[in-house]
């Protein structure tokens, strides 16, 4: 233990703990001191995550597939202006974030090359709508935390309070995975589920047990349950490591059934990690483990810097908590109207399919022109606008000023839109009659979407 002389030290009036208040217990008990390896051994793994995503662009020729082919992009509300750089600058940018990643991982000028990271894949992801994808939503939020978070390299000890902020951060990965399970559709009609195994009846071994109802049911349940306790189990000492080794082989499980959700299982593989014992890569490697020699500072007031802090932490929870609820304030059915479900962790829990074609027609015209999709877009794009009502709201306005931009009135646009979902008959989407060039684009309620046939 290493002692301070009156001298050198802060001089602070101690408190009667009977006299001090919740929110500076909680402040203390955030700033324990515990051993820095985990959080180490995490932003590395991070960092590489960070670097291998925007590689994958590159390497698969998706730059040019997803943003510099397509002639219109689907922005999120109030950000129609962001829009790609030319071709040099988005190879260049990616370039860049590879760079940052692996900087990320290095952990010397952390913060520097973190807001490169998450101010440059926040743009990427903002410039269109149907790349989004939850690990890319999860990979942004950790770059973030990684921006203000002391984690650089070259420490020794951290507040304890910072492993707590990164656990948290993936539990509600799983926690609103799971709550978003418990439905009739996952849990009794193994749905989506069947429908996808149907498809992967040629797997070696068990593709012919996958065409059985039940077995979808079986393993509705079985993701269901994980998603709903992994965080506890993975809390709990005695059932850490086999907790992990479930979260190692779920994830490659998914990631074999489907290949689609991209780099989510590895991310969450690394990652997860944190929730064993601070000083676990330690351990690993047998070598010897002690805490910081430093004496726990008595109970004082809280300076107006940890409270600064300790509000910040506890608002980024609350945001963490409420946007992916955020779906409860709008009507009908989440998993239909789509309005609310992105940054929800909704992850695989529903299977639409969809096809739409637009009417263009001027003001009190009988007539009207039939425009699909796919003269313009790209097919990516066309299928997620398909079974998408905003998105199809966007291009209803997008169609409109076209021909507005060409010298002509404001015409009224109209949807055919039909979609099925999680194997159900196909049902319209779009009330047809409904101008959708005249609806709002913002985050609001539509009117025009049609009743939901989910029960």
């Amino acid at each position: 233990m290493n002692s301070t002389s009156p001298s050198a030290s802060v001089r602070t009036t101690a408190i009667p703990e009977s006299e001090v208040s919740w929110v500076d217990r909680v402040r203390i008990a955030a700033v324990r001191p515990v051993s820095a390896a985990s959080v180490s051994a995490f932003r590395i793994a991070f960092g590489l995550c960070a670097a291998l995503v925007p590689a994958r662009f590159l390497l698969r020729g998706w730059v040019d597939a997803l943003y510099l082919d397509p002639t219109y992009h689907f922005t999120y509300p109030f950000l129609s202006w962001v829009r790609p750089l030319p071709a040099a600058g988005m190879y260049a940018l990616f370039v860049l974030l590879v760079v940052a990643g692996i900087g990320i991982a290095v952990g010397r000028h952390l913060r520097t090359w973190a807001v490169i990271f998450t101010l440059g894949f926040a743009y990427i992801e903002a410039i269109d709508v149907t790349t989004y994808l939850n690990h890319y939503e999860l990979v942004t939020l950790v770059g973030a935390l990684c921006c203000v978070l002391p984690i650089g390299s070259g420490r020794s000890s951290l507040p304890v309070g910072v492993i707590w902020l990164l656990r948290f951060q993936l539990a509600v990965v799983y926690v609103f995975a799971g709550i978003g399970k418990l439905d009739a559709d996952w849990l009794l009609r193994g749905e989506p589920l069947h429908t996808w195994l149907v498809g992967r009846q040629d797997f070696a071994v068990v593709g012919p047990w996958l065409e059985y109802v039940w077995v979808a049911v079986v393993l509705s349940w079985a993701g269901a349950i994980f998603d709903m306790t992994i965080v506890g189990w993975l809390l709990w000492r005695r059932t850490r490591l086999v907790a992990y080794v479930a979260v190692v082989a779920f994830h490659l499980v998914t990631g074999w059934l489907f290949p689609g959700i991209g780099a989510f299982p590895l991310v969450m593989i690394v990652l997860t990690p944190i929730f064993f014992e601070p000083d676990w890569p330690m351990r690993l490697a047998a070598r010897a483990s002690r805490e910081p020699g430093t004496d726990l500072p008595p109970i004082v007031a809280a300076p107006a810097r940890h409270r600064l802090v300790m509000a910040a932490a506890l608002l980024w929870v609350a945001v963490q908590i409420v946007v992916p609820l955020r779906h409860l304030a709008y009507p009908g059915d989440v998993r239909w109207t789509e309005e609310g479900y992105r940054w929800s962790w909704r992850v695989l829990l529903t299977e639409k399919e969809g096809i739409v074609t637009f009417h263009v027609a001027a003001p009190g015209s009988s007539g009207a022109r039939t425009m699909y999709p796919s003269d313009e877009l790209r097919p990516h794009q066309v299928r997620y606008l398909s079974t998408r009502p905003d998105l199809i709201r966007q291009f209803a306005h997008h169609l409109a000023d076209v021909e507005e931009a060409g010298g002509r009135s404001r015409p009224q646009v109209t949807a055919d839109a039909w979609v099925t979902i999680n194997g159900r008959p196909v049902t319209q989407l779009i009330d047809p009659d409904a101008d959708l060039a005249a609806e709002s684009t913002g985050p609001w309620p539509s009117p025009s979407i049609s009743p939901s046939p989910l029960g």
